[in-house]
């Protein structure tokens, strides 16, 4: 998954009178009645997004021209509009993970459409038009004003810059999903299922939460009958069940593992070592290194008497090699990952790129530009070991305005339910272990005769 900022549920539509009176981009593609709603929709927003992009730049030309003779000193502060570049051999920067000082306890709801991508195009809009009145005003003010508002417009034009970087990741994400829903909506409409269960499973925790906090829990039935909301005053016993058998249900539904026959574990002494094969095509090996370290780092695990561990094998493909006999893509084209990713061996994952956004797709981590974690790159390696994502991913039919993707989290502990909060567990390398030892007895030497408690 790549990295957005959560979404709040109020929709409120673009007003295009905001949008300069610029000629629109001629390399949007002329929609028809054939052409479904989503797309259509995603052509308009991407539109608008490029409009508000070529003010941004505008602004940053007129705002650096003023700085460099004003006040020079903050002109090196500034940071051009980079818009993302998408392609093959694109490659996303990978900054650090959020601080996290707790695990979270309460599953994260979030949801993605092309009107809420139009909301965050029309609030950036609404704070650049006031930045360039600012800027406009800027010499009927004393020398000192001045500055002060140089100074606050510099780190105005810096989080504008952010902002916009976070609207290319929603359209990527909404172009990727969207697309993947009207794909499979019979999927979909399971998962949304689900989705509405993991909902009504948080709602029940809620409910007995709040019984529990407010010491009616103690009081006899009869006071409770008078005292608690009628929908409170359900036994707890059954409330209870009913919250187990919600979980149980969404469980079912989602937890599948199914461990990759180039897994390879060994066992040396106290220490379990889980080795996987990669083959990627990236040219930049300081990146290639870098994410086997981020990996391994956080596929770690040390107990009081065992210790568990991953180690990546990533063997390099020139993409001249890889396409044998054809012209490789150059950097920055558009590519199909199936036809990509059927020309690298199948005895090993992929590590490529050429993603919208990355994700985890048949074996390969596929790589978008934007910028990743080292726990985003950790969740979709846990993809590769065969794990399924925690999390459920469902959607509501916006007709004209596309889908909304609306996704909650089943297991906020699991690194593969959140990958900002949750953690590699246990019962990960549990069931790495008990699924290999099952098919491998002989390949892990002694360890079959270790005795392994299975957590899950």
């Amino acid at each position: 998954m790549a990295i957005l900022r959560l979404l709040s549920v109020t929709i409120i539509y673009l007003t295009a009178s905001l949008f300069v009176a610029t000629p629109c981009c001629n390399n949007q593609p002329q929609a028809s009645s054939a052409t479904p709603d989503y797309i259509q929709r995603g052509h308009l927003v991407q539109e608008h997004y490029q409009i508000y992009g070529k003010r941004l730049e505008v602004y940053y030309e007129t705002l650096s021209a003023a700085l460099q003779v004003k006040v020079p000193a903050l002109f090196s502060s500034l940071k051009a509009p980079e818009p993302r570049r998408h392609g093959y051999q694109i490659l996303p920067r990978i900054i650090a993970s959020g601080a996290s000082t707790h695990v979270p306890t309460r599953p994260r709801v979030a949801w993605y459409s092309w009107p809420w991508t139009e909301e965050l195009i029309k609030n950036e809009l609404e704070k650049l038009v006031s930045a360039e009145a600012e800027l406009r005003n800027s010499t009927t003010l004393s020398l000192t004003a001045r500055t002060s508002l140089y100074e606050k417009l510099a780190r105005g034009f810096n989080e504008l810059r952010a902002a916009q970087q976070n609207i290319d990741a929603h359209i990527q994400y909404n172009r990727m999903w969207q697309a993947a829903i009207a794909a499979d909506r019979s999927a979909y409409d399971r998962q949304t299922v689900l989705y509405d269960l993991a909902l009504r499973r948080w709602a029940v925790i809620d409910e007995l939460n709040a019984f529990n906090n407010t010491g009616f829990s103690k009081l006899p039935a009869g006071i409770k009958q008078i005292y608690l909301p009628r929908y409170k005053t359900e036994p707890e016993s059954a409330l209870r069940e009913r919250e187990k058998l919600s979980a149980r249900g969404v469980s079912e539904s989602i937890d599948t593992f199914n461990l990759p026959s180039f897994v390879r574990v060994s066992r040396e002494g106290n220490l379990w070592v889980i080795r996987v094969s990669f083959y990627t095509d990236i040219d930049d090996h300081h990146f290639v290194d870098a994410v086997k370290e981020k990996i391994e780092n956080i596929w770690r695990l040390r107990g009081a008497d065992t210790e568990f561990r991953v180690e990546l094998a990533i063997a390099n493909i020139p993409s001249s090699e890889l396409y044998s006999g054809r012209r490789p893509p150059a950097k920055g084209d558009q590519i199909d990952l199936s036809t990509h990713l059927g020309r690298f061996r199948q005895d090993g994952a992929v590590l490529t790129t050429g993603a919208l956004t990355t994700h985890f797709y048949r074996g390969a981590i596929v790589l978008g530009s934007e910028d990743i974690t080292p726990s985003t790159l950790a969740h979709e390696f846990g993809h590769v070991l065969g794990f399924s994502d925690a999390y459920i991913r469902g959607y509501k039919d916006l007709g004209k305005n596309g889908f909304q993707v609306m996704e909650v989290v089943a297991d906020p502990e699991d690194i593969m339910g959140a990958p900002d909060g949750g953690a590699v567990l246990r019962h990960h390398f549990d069931r790495i272990l008990e699924q290999y030892l099952k098919r491998n007895v002989r390949d892990a030497r002694p360890a079959s005769l270790v005795r392994i408690n299975y957590i899950g």
